[in-house]
């Protein structure tokens, strides 16, 4: 069986309080630095692209500034909803947007792109809602040595389980911003980034999140202990908790004036 991200609104949208409880947590510093590289300014329009449970558009958030967030899973936005009471939210597919041309100054996006079933149209499309000069800012995770696959490859592959690397590099992540009409294009890698997990009960409930939980469904309870006892005995522990390794590459970009 293949851990697949095909159907993530759906599985995001089952998990999604398990998501605000570890991913969302772990992902927030990365929101910060997201928004902190687009640079804001008072009153502009920004769009968060991916937003799952709002953490990007409340990064966003200050200085008059209109703030939308917009994501396909139902069950993140209405988390999304309670907790960032003062952003628009809008259920839809970021890679064919309800918007029209040049209808904002940012498009933010935390690691959402990741999840595009094609990454140029989706860039692409966030190109098109942004106005002339406009700006796009973004992070999404990897490259893959420094993803979970680094640590899990071999865990899953006992069990049954595979995962297509598809982290970008810093490289092609660069490449396909300028062959879809995004200009002054920079990437930053920061391979320090991680999840992080207070307690085993925490990591078994991330393990619940996304595809992780949709590959398992449908399996025995002892198959899936065996497979979590496996993933929990190889991931890094200090002090701290749990550590998962969960690189970030982040993107700046500018579309012509």
């Amino acid at each position: 069986m293949t851990l697949s991200r095909a159907r993530a609104p759906e599985n995001f949208s089952l998990t999604a309080d398990a998501y605000q409880a570890t991913m969302a947590v772990a992902l927030t510093p990365i929101a910060g630095e997201v928004v902190r590289r687009a640079s804001l300014r008072p009153s502009e329009d920004v769009l968060d692209v991916g937003t799952g449970t709002g953490i990007g558009a409340e990064a966003a958030l200050g200085d008059g500034r209109r703030v939308v967030g917009l994501d396909a899973a139902s069950g993140m936005l209405r988390l999304a909803r309670e907790a960032v009471p003062w952003a628009e939210f809008v259920e839809g597919d970021f890679s064919a947007m309800p918007f029209d041309d040049a209808t904002f100054d940012v498009v933010t996006a935390v690691h959402a792109l990741l999840f595009a079933e094609d990454r140029g149209a989706t860039l692409a499309e966030w190109a098109r809602v942004t106005r002339p000069a406009g700006r796009l800012s973004l992070s999404v995770p990897g490259p893959v040595e420094r993803s979970p696959h680094a640590i899990y490859g071999d865990v899953y592959a006992v069990h049954g389980l595979t995962r297509a690397s598809d982290y970008p590099s810093a490289d092609e992540l660069a490449r396909l911003a300028h062959r879809t009409g995004w200009h002054e294009v920079a990437v930053e890698a920061d391979p320090d980034t991680a999840i992080r997990l207070a307690d085993e009960a925490a990591f078994r409930r991330w393990l619940t999140v996304g595809s992780r939980g949709r590959a398992t469904r449908g399996w025995q309870p002892e198959r899936i202990e065996a497979l979590n006892r496996d993933l929990l005995a190889a991931t890094p522990h200090d002090a701290l908790g749990y550590r998962i390794p969960f690189g970030a590459l982040y993107l700046t970009a500018r579309r012509p004036a």
